[in-house]
């Protein structure tokens, strides 16, 4: 696989999957951080990764997992941490309006914000956002090696 050159950002649910899940969907996710530890792919995400994957650890009584998890989210390479500006909830304002949850808005929002125009999750639905190009794991996998 050459270097996919665009970065691409990550939804929560990426680390989830990668963390917990033992399934086809979970090695999907592990393959991809492969990738990004070997420098193949550029990814980002913003600090609103870190909220929803503490609440999934403690919602599945994995609450001592979270130093570990947030330690190695930081930790890893070829991953941007974006900040959520403070234009942020005014542009996911009119993503909610269209239907989106406001968590995701402000995750689009984020992506716009710093011209990211292809999203890595498990939830389809951001396939309704025009402008953006998301991408299940598996799909991900295949486009790039396409």
């Amino acid at each position: 696989m050459k270097r996919y050159s665009e970065t691409v950002y990550l939804d929560a649910n990426f680390f989830i999957f990668s963390l917990l899940d033992r399934t086809e969907v979970g090695e999907g996710a592990r393959m991809i951080y492969q990738k990004m530890v070997e420098g193949k792919l550029n990814t980002a995400t913003s600090s609103l990764t870190f909220d929803e994957v503490m609440w999934v650890l403690i919602k599945a009584n994995k609450k001592h997992l979270i130093k570990d998890a947030v330690n190695d989210i930081y930790k890893t390479q070829n991953l941007a941490i974006l900040p959520v500006s403070i234009s942020i909830p005014l542009n996911a304002i009119d993503l909610i309006l269209k239907g989106l949850n406001p968590r995701d808005a402000f995750h689009v929002a984020v992506m716009m914000e710093n011209k990211i125009s292809t999203i890595i999750s498990d939830d389809l639905h951001f396939k309704a956002v025009e402008d953006i190009k998301c991408f299940n794991f598996k799909d991900f996998l295949l486009e790039i090696e396409g």
